[in-house]
């Protein structure tokens, strides 16, 4: 029978988990036992618990499930107010477990209904979130993007110089009708020009990173920011890190295209995606 050791602030071990009738089974996280078995327990909150299935330790809380399930669900997952605060909460509980151990980062919002499919779940995906531990040890999630401003008259002009060889023999005439007819056509072909700038910076960051995943776009949450264009995922040994930073400072400017590094991050681009997680 697997067993629960609960972690409380008080750093006791041991309590009793228990789950009632109108309650569910949230998963935070999941890190290897070894790791788990010996962590202080910091002020995390109350009701929060180890699990422990053979090498695996997973960190849950028991919730009421009629907040998530049903008509109640349906009003507070829309309300930002009451949803935003448990969205930064499960970070928070990832990034702690990711301090002390590797992890696997758990999508927000997964339940169980009983300790009998938890048990399960754990058991079969046991050899696959193990290895995956193993992989990401010591390691951190950065995230580089590029994003581009292509309103401008004047950056137009040059695109179109780079994309249009006869640009510069036209007359301004024929330019205004052609830029008119083909402005998006000349917009993606700068797109793909700062795609490829992204491109080869990541290719440049390879001795640093310990694995690669290209992502999409993303959305552009600020206009003022620049229309995504790139956006990559990258695994980074954590003695790599000051490395990283220096290398991407050092970049050459691309005119009109903006290179952001951000992180660190739990490893979430990189898991592995277990089936049926509900």
């Amino acid at each position: 029978m697997p067993d629960v050791e609960s972690q409380s602030r008080s750093g006791a071990i041991g309590q009793p988990c228990v789950l009632g009738a109108k309650d569910a089974i949230c998963l935070y996280a999941l890190t290897q036992r070894r790791h788990a078995a010996g962590a202080p327990a910091p002020e995390i909150g109350e009701g929060l618990h180890l699990y422990g299935v053979g090498a695996v330790a997973a960190l849950i809380g028991i919730v009421p499930i009629a907040e998530y399930c049903g008509a109640d669900a349906e009003r507070n997952l829309a309300d930002v107010a009451w949803l935003a605060p448990r969205v930064r909460r499960h970070a928070e509980l990832v990034s702690w477990t990711m301090q002390r151990s590797p992890v696997y980062p758990v999508p927000f919002a997964t339940f169980f209904n009983t300790f009998e499919s938890l048990t399960a779940f754990m058991s079969a995906h046991g050899q696959t979130i193990v290895a995956f531990l193993d992989q990401v040890a010591g390691k951190e999630e950065w995230e580089l993007r590029a994003a581009a401003q292509f309103d401008s008259p004047e950056l137009l002009d040059r695109l179109a110089c780079s994309a249009w060889p006869d640009w510069r023999a036209l007359s301004k005439g024929v330019r205004y009708m052609r830029l008119c007819r083909d402005r998006e056509a000349l917009i993606d072909f700068g797109r793909r020009d700062a795609a490829a700038v992204l491109r080869g910076h990541v290719e440049g960051l390879r001795p640093v990173t310990a694995d690669v995943r290209e992502l999409g776009p993303g959305r552009q949450l600020d206009p003022k920011s620049g229309e995504p264009i790139a956006r990559y995922a990258l695994l980074v040994d954590r003695t790599n890190a000051a490395e990283l930073r220096a290398r991407v400072h050092a970049f050459a400017p691309a005119e009109a295209v903006a290179i952001v590094l951000s992180g660190p991050w739990a490893p979430f681009s990189f898991r592995p995606d277990l089936a049926a997680w509900r």
